[in-house]
């Protein structure tokens, strides 16, 4: 169960960890190189405890463990983060605890992983459904982006 976060318990918990939900998709830089993305966002609340100023906390303390910058300065270079488990599936290594995110992604994008293609990994402060369809991401990103409601970081494989 997740609880309420306290100044003292800002390290990322297991719980929270395997809570956040992820999308991962390709996507094309402007010098048309191939650039592999992943998104990682809070579920919406389940408790009362849940409210979305205690969600942003824990979202914030994810960012720290990953070394995440905001999205008024270039992207910062996170260092090698991610380590491919099965064809299909990656896992994401997070600062100051040994728990890691399992990731499912597409066969195309766990390939690009042992080529060295960058991951721009982007995390959200506010909730979205792990049932969000990719117009609902899409609007998420658009909204996000608008209000300066997400964090960024290059990685690449362990």
């Amino acid at each position: 169960m997740l609880m309420p976060a306290s100044a003292e318990s800002l390290t990322p918990t297991a719980g929270l960890i395997a809570s956040l939900a992820t999308t991962t998709w390709l996507d094309t830089t402007p010098s048309g190189a191939t650039l592999r993305c992943l998104l990682l966002v809070p579920q919406p609340p389940r408790s009362t405890y849940e409210t979305t100023v205690v969600i942003e906390q824990r979202m914030r303390a994810v960012a720290d463990a990953l070394r995440l910058g905001p999205a008024t300065a270039p992207p910062p270079d996170i260092g090698p983060r991610l380590r491919q488990v099965t064809p299909t599936e990656v896992a994401l290594r997070f600062d100051g605890t040994p728990y890691r995110k399992r990731i499912p992604s597409g066969r195309p994008w766990t390939l690009l992983l042992g080529r060295g293609t960058p991951v721009a990994l982007v995390l959200g402060l506010d909730p979205l459904s792990r049932s969000a369809t990719p117009a609902a991401i899409d609007a998420y990103l658009d909204r996000a982006t608008l209000r300066r409601r997400l964090l960024f970081g290059h990685t690449q494989s362990e």
